[in-house]
């Protein structure tokens, strides 16, 4: 358990928050693992009082971004996650990791955007061709998506 965890619970047992000071402390891998605590122990409430304020501190932080964004996807807030993943992206540029590109489709999914899906899926087979799990999606969307294409869209045969 993390000094930050333990702060964390102590101030929650008196109804209280720790303070900007107290949590600033720490790094953004401290409240990343932090965070990572207290989700697993179901405290969602500290956990969401956490990642504001580690958001407010290290905005930049890709510890902080992953951890929020799926802080996001555990609450299935898909519009904060999305959001987070993209500045992850942003973030990361072309080191972005197929485990990042795997969430923020999953997260499209999840908002019913297969045509976004499939362009941010073809974003990341171009960083990830091997990655099997990468692949999948992306047939998967390629499918979907020209499921939904209206006949009239479709090409003619002549």
């Amino acid at each position: 358990m993390t000094s930050l965890y333990q702060a964390m619970l102590s101030q929650a047992v008196s109804g209280q928050l720790p303070s900007m000071r107290v949590v600033s402390q720490f790094s953004a891998a401290e409240i990343r693992q932090t965070l990572a605590d207290l989700v697993t122990a179901d405290r969602l409430d500290l956990a969401n009082a956490l990642a504001d304020a580690g958001q407010s501190l290290y905005p930049d932080s890709e510890d902080i971004l992953a951890i929020c964004a799926l802080l996001a996807e555990i609450q299935r807030d898909w519009t904060a996650a999305e959001d987070l993943l993209r500045q992850l992206v942003d973030k990361q540029g072309a080191a972005t990791t197929a485990f990042t590109w795997r969430h923020l489709i999953r997260v499209l999914r999840c908002q019913c955007e297969p045509g976004k899906a499939l362009l941010v899926a073809k974003q990341a087979m171009a960083a990830y061709p091997e990655d099997p799990l990468l692949n999948d999606e992306f047939l998967a969307l390629q499918e979907l998506v020209s499921e939904q294409m209206p006949v009239e869209a479709s090409p003619q045969l002549h």
